[in-house]
């Protein structure tokens, strides 16, 4: 270009300004826009956020009483379990009594019903039935019960002593001793009287060092028209009741 063609540029501090205030004001509302924009959604995210919240806060006491509920039929449930756990133990321990004592009534209605029916082989006279030894609460010390029947002969009244003897050792050597030498009571016979049965029960003591084996029991009949007496030799036992007929 020629130095005839070319164009002067003139600086106008009007103009800059102008265009600065232009840019200022779009910049003003651009940070608006974002500014309003911003609120709108920093709004709607709050209010999405306390909605999730309110879900939340609900679900957790709806969660907390499911296990409230829940703890409180554990708690039920475990009870049910123990009373139930109970009542079939007190029902096992009824049902053991009741066999036992439904077994004792047997034992005693076989008893009365050998008295009152003994049976047509049944010898007539008098019988020892039964002799029992039980451990007392005391070392050495025993309870003995023993029942005698007269069979057959009951229009009339058995009389007479009972003598009682247990045989064993003591230091290596045979002993026996009689009823007076072991009952607290120093009874040295027991009298019987009786039509159908008489029952005894009392206290042996053995002495120290004394190791029983045999008890012997001696019925011997007192006065006229008496049945014939009887002996038998039965072995020591503490387990429970023996039938000696």
């Amino acid at each position: 270009m020629s130095s005839g063609q070319r164009k002067i540029l003139v600086y106008s501090p009007k103009t800059l300004w102008l265009v600065l205030a232009g840019l200022l004001s779009l910049v003003a509302l651009g940070a608006g826009v974002a500014f309003t924009f911003g609120k709108q959604y920093a709004g709607l995210e709050l209010v999405r956020l306390e909605q999730r919240n309110d879900e939340l806060t609900s679900r957790l006491d709806a969660l907390e009483q499911q296990n409230r509920e829940l703890r409180e039929r554990a708690v039920v449930l475990e009870r049910s379990s123990e009373i139930d756990r109970r009542a079939s133990l007190e029902v096992r321990d009824s049902w053991a009594a009741l066999q036992n004592e439904l077994l004792e009534l047997r034992r005693e209605l076989e008893f009365y019903r050998g008295i009152v029916s003994p049976g047509n082989n049944a010898r007539a006279g008098l019988r020892i039935q039964r002799f029992e030894v039980r451990s007392a609460a005391e070392p050495g010390h025993f309870a003995y019960s023993l029942t005698l029947t007269q069979v057959k002969r009951n229009d009339r009244y058995a009389r007479g002593d009972v003598r009682l003897e247990v045989s064993g050792t003591r230091d290596g050597k045979p002993v026996t001793l009689p009823l007076s030498a072991l009952s607290s009571s120093n009874k040295a016979v027991l009298k019987y009287k009786f039509r159908y049965f008489q029952h005894f029960a009392g206290e042996l003591v053995l002495p120290e060092g004394f190791e029983p084996r045999q008890v012997t029991i001696r019925l011997v009949p007192r006065g006229k028209g008496q049945p014939a007496g009887i002996e038998t030799t039965l072995d020591w036992s503490v387990s429970g009741k023996t039938d000696v007929s």
